[in-house]
């Protein structure tokens, strides 16, 4: 447990320490999902999130994800996952599609009686390039507590994600004195999200779940990183400002 602690401080404390943020934007997201068991070791699943804009009252994008999971052992899961990314515009054009693959391990550990905990590590690669990557990459940390003898099986829930970001769109950097100095792609570890809610099971085969979440990006020079939003001296323009965003969410998954 107190390993534990010791990485949510870690992850708390370099959120703290981001710079000021350029954007706040708040959204609702909605998921419905479907799970399939295979047999033994495999399952599928399917889910789907759709975002609103509560700023400007718009969609912003839709986001299916389809996955398939691999039960290594009681305690570890590998999967690999595809996911489409549909961005609305109400501008005339700006509709894209992203693609994008992914792959994760992770690993299922008991805290006593009831708490649960799950650390995993997930990779992915964005087929379009970014403006600050094209792979991202991201430890989560997810703890919830259990207890069958709560109403509808109610599980209080906290998960917590770090973003290393990989191969974006290069990036001029300027000294103080406003002189251009490198030309590269902003790598590094750059976006915490924390995400806190209940998820409930009204039957046995669906469940419903509601939550918040905050996103922050920041800079930070840990393994080498560099800045994602670069100052030019001489305009004293920003490049790229953080995207920082809150997200009031429900999702609902049915076991077929």
């Amino acid at each position: 447990m107190n390993k534990i602690i010791l990485v949510a401080c870690l992850i708390g404390t370099i959120t703290v320490n981001a710079q000021i943020t350029e954007t706040d934007n708040t959204m609702l997201w909605t998921t419905l999902g479907v799970n399939k068991k295979l047999d033994d070791k495999f399952s599928l699943s399917y889910y789907q999130l759709h975002s609103f804009s509560l700023n400007d009252s718009r969609i912003n994008f839709i986001q299916p994800d389809l996955e398939i999971e691999y039960e290594l052992s009681k305690s570890w899961d590998a999967s690999v996952g595809y996911s489409p990314t549909f961005s609305l515009d109400g501008v005339q054009g700006n509709q894209l599609l992203y693609h994008r693959v992914s792959a994760d391990i992770k690993v299922s550990t008991k805290l006593g009686k009831r708490i649960r905990m799950k650390n995993s590590i997930t990779g992915e690669y964005h087929f379009t390039q970014r403006s600050k990557f094209k792979q991202r990459y991201y430890y989560r940390l997810d703890l919830y507590y259990r207890d069958t003898k709560l109403p509808w099986r109610l599980r209080p829930f906290i998960n917590q994600k770090l973003y290393w970001y990989s191969n974006g769109k290069p990036l001029q950097y300027y000294d103080d004195n406003g002189d251009q100095t490198e030309l590269k792609s902003p790598n590094g570890l750059h976006a915490y999200r924390i995400q806190t809610g209940i998820k409930l099971y009204p039957m046995d085969d669906f469940s419903f779940a509601i939550y918040f979440q905050k996103q922050k990006e920041f800079n930070s020079t840990l393994f080498g990183g560099r800045d994602i939003n670069s100052l030019n001296p001489n305009s004293n323009s920003i490049r790229r400002p953080f995207y920082d965003f809150s997200v009031i969410g429900i999702s609902c998954s049915y076991k077929l």
